[in-house]
């Protein structure tokens, strides 16, 4: 429970965080006592309309929508940038003004100087005008908040969007529990549960995501967002296959077990279809005279090891292929996991829940308990 609790956490402070440089003072002073900070700030949004529009729209600060403090590296900056490229509520223009803005530090400074001369400024606000300006501002940090949370489900918890997606019952269906059901709730009631090994691993192995508070609250939001962002046309299809799940149990438990292998393995599929014919008797490894077990652990002595072993052969297409992927120590990382993986998650890729055999999949299943 701790372990995925801190997961998370560790997730969310990369995407989520306070705003401690956007502070609307409380006092109050007359608009013409201010008349010099909004000349100050007229002459900055002739050279950086947007910074002010920004602020004036209640956005969150550059610093808080990247997840820095002032005193962020470039290196800090940099990292920040592209996980909010990758993963952010706000829109990809945003993200690149906030980066571009702190990326040096003599842009740094003035845009710290139009923060400071617009919070001046908001002295001059009614208290309507300011609460409506925090409440607008809270609320962008909310919408963050709830975004960065999806963001780590789909990253996480790719094997619940499977299932969902292939019509399967719901956890709290399989269990035969209400989705606001008390922990107690979940247990098995004496004499009500089925006679069925593969059935009773499957209810158990829910009922384990269920106790857990951070899994839950992860598989209830993942059921609240699909009813919110798939239409109604979508939702009514995968509903329809849910008549296909009866006596699947083990299909069920198969994909709950190993669908972020199913995943993983049509991601390569996706993007180097062409790997898989060289998964069988004859490898990358093959083509290159290399034992995958003598390539040094260290990344650079790897990467010289492989290179000197290509610099021995005719450059064909193949080897051309072998080299590029196996010098790559992310792509071969890949490799490594297609050439372990690759029989049995190729014969799961290809299961049809309406051509579903038992005896198939528990082979199957047996199969990946082995590897």
């Amino acid at each position: 429970m701790a372990a995925e609790k801190k997961a998370f956490d560790d997730w969310m402070k990369h995407f989520v965080c306070d705003d401690p440089y956007w502070k609307v003072p409380a006092r109050y002073m007359d608009p013409s006592r201010l008349e010099r900070f909004f000349n100050k700030l007229d002459k900055f949004e002739e050279n950086y309309p947007k910074w002010v529009d920004d602020l004036y729209s209640s956005l969150p600060t550059y610093y808080c929508m990247l997840c820095v403090s002032k005193t962020a590296t470039a290196e800090e900056l940099k990292r920040a940038y592209e996980r909010k490229k990758k993963h952010s509520f706000y829109p990809p223009e945003l993200i690149e003004r906030a980066y571009d803005a702190l990326n040096t530090p003599n842009k740094r400074a003035t845009y710290d100087k139009v923060l400071n001369l617009f919070l001046k400024i908001t002295q001059g606000s009614t208290p309507v005008e300011k609460r409506e300006m925090i409440e607008h501002h809270d609320e962008n940090i909310e919408l963050e908040k709830e975004h960065a949370s999806w963001e780590y489900v789909k990253e996480n918890r790719r094997g619940w969007f499977i299932l969902f997606y292939l019509g399967a019952p719901t956890f709290y269906e399989v269990l035969g529990v209400a989705s606001d059901a008390l922990i107690e709730d979940l247990e098995p009631k004496a004499g009500t549960e089925i006679d069925n090994k593969s059935y009773s691993g499957l209810k158990e192995k829910i009922r384990d995501i269920l106790k857990n508070p951070q899994l839950r609250f992860e598989y209830d939001l993942m059921l609240d967002f699909m009813d919110v962002m798939l239409d109604d046309d979508v939702l009514d299809e995968i509903e329809e296959k849910g008549a296909e799940w009866r006596c699947k149990d083990e299909f069920y438990l198969l994909l709950l077990e190993r669908s972020d292998s199913l995943w993983r393995y049509g991601q390569i599929r996706d993007n180097h279809g062409e790997w898989v014919d060289y998964t069988g008797e004859k490898t990358f490894y093959d083509l290159l005279n290399l034992d995958p077990a003598a390539i040094p652990g260290d990344k650079r002595e790897a990467e010289s090891f492989i290179r000197s072993a290509f610099k021995e052969l005719e450059r064909t297409p193949e080897v051309n292929l072998a080299y590029s992927v196996l010098k790559n120590s992310r792509l071969r990382a890949d490799y490594d996991w297609l050439l372990k993986n690759e029989q049995w998650t190729s014969k799961l890729h290809e299961l049809d829940i309406d051509n579903f055999d038992n005896s198939q999949v528990r082979a199957i299943r047996e199969g990946f308990l082995c590897v």
